[in-house]
């Protein structure tokens, strides 16, 4: 990758996500090159605990925490991004894991937050050797589902043998061009999952 005068030019250039994940319906999933150039995609850093998927996700956990009394409530992120939503996780004390395919978003998030109670791992979506050693109480798949659409069945066959809870949150456009061959709304996204989960899907305007 160029560097320098031409490499600032190029970040300013380039600043939009959709040129590097889903774009005009067709998936891109270039996530390492997204990150390498766009130091927070999404500026979650901006909107940071004020995200209302954030506030709810934390309360729901605060709330599975409270109702298992337990003390010791393990959570993972799957697809942490830069580890904003994991460290909020872990500041309010649970033993919180997060992954991410792309090595520059978690090198980003280790050097961003460091706490005791916090790890973060580079890994695919299907690794689920990696689901069995963490054996999270929570799992949180937060807006990722449209990147791992080929692979969510396989997830959720292996979350149903689980005793766990799983947060699952999703923006769908009110004209989706992408994904049709998968789902058509929440119903056939999460099949016939529905025991200790919560659901957050919004639509938006493309």
């Amino acid at each position: 990758m160029a560097n320098g005068k031409f490499e600032n030019k190029y970040r300013k250039k380039i600043s939009n996500y959709q040129d590097f994940i889903i774009k005009n319906g067709r998936f891109i999933g270039k996530f390492e090159e997204m990150y390498q150039l766009i130091d927070d995609p999404w500026n979650y850093k901006k909107i940071g605990n004020q995200n209302i998927d954030y506030k709810i996700i934390l309360n729901y956990c605060d709330l599975i925490k409270e109702l298992n009394n337990k003390k010791n409530i393990k959570v993972l992120e799957v697809g942490c991004g830069i580890g904003i939503l994991s460290n909020l996780l872990a500041k309010k004390g649970f033993k919180t894991y997060g992954f991410d395919i792309s090595k520059t978003a978690i090198k980003k998030a280790k050097k961003r937050y460091k706490r005791k109670n916090l790890k973060f791992f580079v890994s695919n979506f299907d690794n689920l050797d990696l689901y069995q050693k963490i054996n999270p109480n929570i799992y949180i798949l937060s807006d990722i589902s449209w990147y791992v659409l080929p692979k969510l069945r396989k997830f959720i066959n292996f979350f149903r043998k689980k005793s766990a809870h799983l947060v699952h949150c999703l923006a769908i456009p009110d004209k989706q061009l992408y994904g049709k061959n998968y789902f058509q709304n929440k119903k056939i996204l999460l099949g016939k999952l529905t025991n200790n989960i919560l659901s957050l899907v919004h639509s938006f305007h493309q």
